[in-house]
This record gives C-alpha cells, sequence and structure tokens, in this order.
C-alpha cells in the first residue's frame, strides 16, 4: 500500500514548486525589460560644428528605438535674434508603427542645457516606412546646439 501525504509534506511541496515559479517569472520579466534602460546615441563628429547640415548631430533613441529608426537628414541654422532653427528627419524601417515621445533639448556653446519651453515630451506616430521632420526653434539666444531624445511610449 502507497503512503498517504501528510499535511507537512503537501505544504512543502506546494511551497517549492511556488518559489519555482516565482523565481522563474521573475527572471522571465527580468530579461524582457532589460532591453529598455539602454540608449543608443549618434553624434555628430565635430560637436563645434555649426554648418547648415552638420555630419550628425546627437539624436537619443531610447527603449531599442534606435532599430527601428534612421536618422535621414538633420539642418539647422540661425534665425534673426541669435535664435537656432532645427529640423531632423526621421524615417521608421520597422514592418511596424511606432508611437513614441520626443524633446529637444537645447544646449549653450559649453554644452550646458539652456532652460526653454521646448523641454515638454511630445507624442509622434510613425507608420512603417514613413518618415517624419521634428522642426523647432530656440527660444532663447546664444543657443549653439540641441539633443533630439526620442523614447517609446508609455501604454495608456
Amino acid at each position: 500500500m502507497f503512503p498517504l501525504p501528510t499535511l507537512s509534506n503537501m505544504i512543502n511541496t506546494y511551497l517549492s514548486q511556488s518559489l519555482s515559479y516565482g523565481f522563474l517569472a521573475l527572471l522571465f520579466l527580468l530579461g524582457a525589460c532589460s532591453h529598455n534602460g539602454k540608449v543608443g546615441t549618434v553624434s555628430k563628429q565635430d560637436p563645434q560644428d555649426q554648418s547648415p547640415e552638420p555630419e550628425i548631430k546627437k539624436v537619443e533613441f531610447g527603449g531599442g528605438l534606435d532599430k527601428a529608426f534612421e536618422v535621414v537628414r538633420i539642418t539647422q541654422g540661425k534665425m534673426d535674434g541669435d535664435l537656432l532653427r532645427i529640423q531632423v528627419e526621421l524615417k521608421n524601417i520597422s514592418s511596424r508603427g511606432v508611437k513614441c515621445t520626443h524633446r529637444l533639448e537645447w544646449l549653450d556653446g559649453e554644452g550646458f542645457l539652456v532652460k526653454d519651453t521646448s523641454l515638454v515630451w511630445k507624442a509622434l506616430m510613425v507608420r512603417p516606412g514613413e518618415s517624419k521632420m521634428i522642426e523647432s526653434i530656440s527660444t532663447r539666444a546664444g543657443v549653439t546646439a540641441f539633443r533630439l531624445k526620442i523614447q517609446p511610449a508609455k501604454n495608456r
């Protein structure tokens, strides 16, 4: 005849199985979220480059978006009152639509962040193969450079 399991044995078995499943779930969760912390950065070769079409300006992609977007073109110039005007063309090179948010950070000649009203995140939806132009003009004189930050949109 087979021995009947005791209540103590049943509780021990249940707890060890629960801990094993919990540990596996934690490993899966950590693995699934690990790519979100990486930031891909593309910078122009000469940080002091003030030409109308610099080689590459600084664009930062968060959450793996560097695999979904290609920086097609960056144009910059000065407006009246020593204001910096920029255009960044992004192309979705992935096979699915991308919902993201972006913001511009304006920098002075020494590389310090200039407080500006454009420091808010703005939503952007780009379909597969589609290009979008991000354009802006600094609101303060003395701005010489910018940094465009792009991150995945938060699901709501």
